[in-house]
């Protein structure tokens, strides 16, 4: 698992490429954001679109650093869901739970109050 990682305002973008499952892309993921989070970095857009396999492990995951992130008064949202993983969100009930973009520009402005929500 690769994780490009870059600054949009007061928002971080993570674009994710590989596999993120059991025991290889998990805890990549998990020290990003961990260590976003502890410094205060908490508005996070993770991009899916290069994610070329996705298990219930790394759905997992992906729940696990929401959480950490909501703790600490910030959030993450998601970007370009591939196939496998807009299956698994629906399939789970979590598409209903996070905030899921088609464009990084939506995404962004979901996190200025007051925007229009698509």
């Amino acid at each position: 698992m690769r994780i490009a990682e870059r600054q949009v305002g007061d928002v971080t973008v993570l674009e994710l490429e590989g596999r993120l499952i059991l025991e290889e892309g998990e805890f990549p993921l998990r020290d990003c954001v961990d260590r976003l989070v502890g410094e205060g970095r908490v508005k996070i857009v993770v991009d899916l679109r290069k994610v070329t396999r996705l298990d219930s492990a790394g759905v997992g995951m992906l729940v696990s650093k929401y959480l950490t992130a909501r703790r600490k008064g910030g959030t993450v949202k998601f970007l370009h869901l591939t196939a496998r993983a807009d299956e698994l969100m629906h399939v789970t009930k979590l598409a209903g739970v996070f905030e899921i973009f088609d464009s990084e520009e939506e995404a962004l402005r979901s996190f200025t109050p007051g925007a229009a929500q698509a």
